[in-house]
C-alpha cells in the first residue's frame, strides 16, 4: 500500500477509534446511580426519643469548636479540585475543630458521584465527627440526591443522616451537643434546602416544605419537652431564606448597628422566590440562635435580624466563582459553662 494509502488507513482507524470511545463516553455519562431511600418514617405524633438522635460531648472545661465549610464544590476541574481538598486540610488545621460541617454544593458537575468519594476520604482522614448538608449542585451528575446520602451516611465518622423518607429533601437530620454532665445544652439542626422548581414566572430555587418545617417544629419542642427546659438551636443548610434579602438590605442602609453583624455582601440574595415561613416559625418558638448557609460565594455577611443572627458561611472551593480575598470557613465556637456562640471567619490567605 502506498504512503498516501497509509495515511488515509491511519486516518479511517483514528475516526473510528474517536467514534467508539465517544460512543463510550456517552454510555459512561449516562450511567445512573439510584441511591436507596431511608426507611425511617415520621408522624407529627411519634414521640422525640433523644437516644435515637448522635450526640457530641463537650470535654469539661474546653470550649467547643465547629468548623463549617461551604460550597467546596469538587467539580471534577484538576487543579481547582486539588486547591479545594488542600483548602479543607488547611482549614481544619488551622482551627483544630471538635465538629466539621458543611452549608451544601460539596459537588457539583457530572461526576459528583466521585468527587463525593474523594471528599469523604478527606473528611474520614481528620478522624473527627462530621457531617454534610446538601447544596442546589450536589446531585446535578450521574447519580441522585438518595444516593449521595448514602454515601455520606455510610461514612465512619460522619454523623449525616438521610432523615425520614416522607417528608422533602435528603439530609433532614438533628445532633444534640451535650455538657459533661450529659445535658443537651445546644441542638444541631440541619436541613435540605432542595434544588430548583418551576414557579409561574419560570425557574428559580426551590424552598424548604411545610413538611419539613413540620419536622423542625417537632425536632425543638422534643428536645426541649426531653430536657425539660428550652433547649437553644444552630440550623444549618444551603440555600438562604428571603428573610436574609432584607436584612441585607437593612444591612446596607445602615439601618443595623455594625456591632451587630460584620462581613460584607458582593452579589444579590440568590434565595427562594417563595417564603414558606420557616423564620417566622423559628422566631415564635424561639429556639434557633444561629442560622448558616451557603450559595452565594461572594457573600460573607453575619447579622443579627430579629433576634437571630443568619451567617453566610465563607466559600471554601475556588470553583464556579469566586474572590480570592473571600475563601476560607467560618468557625463557631461554644463557649464552656455559658454556652455563647461566637462566630468568626477563618480565612484561607492569611
Amino acid at each position: 500500500m502506498s504512503r498516501k494509502g497509509n495515511v488515509i488507513r491511519g486516518i479511517i482507524i483514528l475516526l473510528i477509534v474517536l467514534l467508539i470511545g465517544y460512543g463510550g463516553f456517552k454510555g459512561f455519562m449516562a450511567i445512573e446511580l439510584a441511591g436507596v431511600p431511608s426507611t425511617d418514617i415520621w408522624m407529627e405524633d411519634d414521640a422525640y426519643h433523644p437516644d435515637t438522635v448522635p450526640r457530641l460531648a463537650m470535654t469539661p472545661g474546653e470550649d467547643y469548636r465547629i468548623l463549617v465549610l461551604a460550597d467546596i464544590q469538587l467539580e471534577s476541574h484538576p487543579i481547582k479540585d486539588r486547591n479545594a481538598l488542600k483548602a479543607v486540610r488547611k482549614m481544619v488545621e488551622k482551627t483544630q475543630p471538635d465538629f466539621i460541617m458543611t452549608a451544601g454544593d460539596n459537588t457539583s458537575w457530572v461526576f459528583a458521584d466521585i468527587k463525593t468519594k474523594q471528599l469523604i476520604k478527606v473528611m474520614e482522614s481528620f478522624g473527627i465527627p462530621w457531617g454534610v448538608t446538601l447544596g442546589n449542585h450536589d446531585a446535578e451528575g450521574r447519580a441522585d440526591r438518595i444516593w449521595h446520602g448514602n454515601r455520606y451516611e455510610d461514612a465512619e465518622y460522619s454523623l449525616f443522616r438521610s432523615g425520614p423518607s416522607n417528608i422533602h429533601g435528603v439530609g433532614n437530620y438533628g445532633i444534640n451537643l451535650t455538657n459533661g454532665n450529659g445535658e443537651i445544652v445546644y441542638s444541631l439542626i440541619m436541613m435540605d434546602s432542595n434544588v430548583l422548581r418551576q414557579y409561574e414566572e419560570g425557574e428559580d430555587y426551590d424552598f424548604i416544605y411545610y413538611d419539613q418545617i413540620k419536622w423542625y417544629e417537632w425536632m425543638v419542642r422534643g428536645v426541649s419537652e426531653a430536657e425539660g427546659r428550652p433547649v437553644p438551636s444552630l440550623a444549618f443548610f444551603h440555600i438562604p431564606l428571603p428573610e436574609f434579602n432584607d436584612a441585607v438590605e437593612a444591612w446596607n442602609s445602615g439601618k443595623i448597628d455594625p456591632a451587630d453583624g460584620f462581613g460584607e455582601t458582593r452579589e444579590g440574595v440568590f434565595c427562594p422566590p417563595f417564603n414558606t415561613g420557616l423564620f417566622s416559625v423559628m422566631k415564635d418558638l424561639g429556639s434557633t440562635t444561629h442560622i448558616f448557609n451557603g450559595h452565594d460565594h461572594v457573600n460573607n455577611l453575619s447579622v443579627d435580624w430579629e433576634g437571630i443572627r443568619m451567617t453566610y458561611v465563607q466559600k471554601t472551593g475556588r470553583a464556579s466563582y469566586s474572590d480570592r480575598d473571600m475563601l476560607g470557613g467560618t468557625l463557631v465556637t461554644i463557649a464552656d459553662g455559658t454556652y455563647d456562640v461566637k462566630v468568626e471567619h477563618i480565612d484561607l490567605n492569611r
